[in-house]
């Protein structure tokens, strides 16, 4: 991690407050899908799905929605990658170990912002997988 801007994990209590609502994320992504979703790369596709839906209906996204989706994008990086809650900046970010065994932040609540602001021009699947990539080549 370096030179980089300072990180601040979050603490027992609070890293288990975003992965409860993370798995209230997951429960309504389950609900808009249809059928059971679990932590995996089909999940940050239906993830993508779910925002477009809710901003072609509100335009916005209702209030909340921005922590709800980026917590639910952060719970998946950290299953899969071992990883660890964090703040950089004010913002909810994923640590995760690289196969090099360096660490790399993970700015998902950045990353939830850019699609909303963006479209599908900014897939959370793309930014996902590309990651994942990254995180095993280390």
């Amino acid at each position: 991690m370096g030179s980089e801007r300072p990180i601040r994990f979050l603490s027992r209590h609070q890293a288990r407050d975003l992965v409860a609502l993370a798995e209230r994320a997951r429960q309504g992504l389950s609900q808009f899908a249809g059928h059971e979703a679990s932590y995996n790369p089909e999940a940050v596709q239906l993830l993508d799905e779910w925002i477009h839906h809710t901003l072609q209906r509100w335009g916005e996204p209702p209030d909340g929605a921005r922590l709800l989706w980026a917590s639910l994008m952060g719970e998946m990086f950290r299953r899969r990658n071992e990883g660890w809650w964090a703040l950089q900046d004010g913002e909810l970010v994923i640590v995760c170990p690289t196969s090099g065994g360096e660490q790399r932040v993970v700015a998902v609540q950045t990353e939830v912002d850019r699609r909303i602001a963006s479209g599908m021009s900014e897939s959370l699947t793309y930014f996902y997988n590309i990651t994942c990539i990254e995180l095993k080549l280390g």
